[in-house]
């Protein structure tokens, strides 16, 4: 392979793997536009990737992203809760889907 196709190749790479993942800033900017409910106080914290007890899952989605896809992911509990695992987090969720508690992984 000649070096302008490899040079090509990486670019293209990379303009995939951009586009493809959206950045924590731009994650956090679209939730605050779907959700002009949200307060004041939990706009600023999920900019500061911070999540508080009585969140949505939305909002802990714009402040940490997907649940970690090489951990264990979601459980649900027979008793209706649900946790989502970070790298380093666990989030535990009640039945109406607000934030109850998390732990360390």
């Amino acid at each position: 392979m000649n070096k302008t196709k490899a040079i090509i190749l990486l670019f293209l790479g990379v303009m995939i793997i951009n586009t493809g993942c959206e950045s924590n800033a731009v994650r956090r900017e679209e939730a605050f536009t779907q959700h002009t409910e949200w307060s004041e106080h939990d706009k600023k914290l999920i900019a500061d990737s911070m999540i508080n007890y009585g969140m949505t899952k939305e909002q802990v989605r714009a402040a940490w992203g997907q649940p970690c896809g090489e951990c264990l992911g979601t459980k649900k509990y027979d008793s209706g809760v649900e946790s989502w695992e970070y790298q380093t987090q666990v989030v535990f969720f009640n039945k109406e889907g607000k934030v109850t508690r998390w732990v360390e992984r």
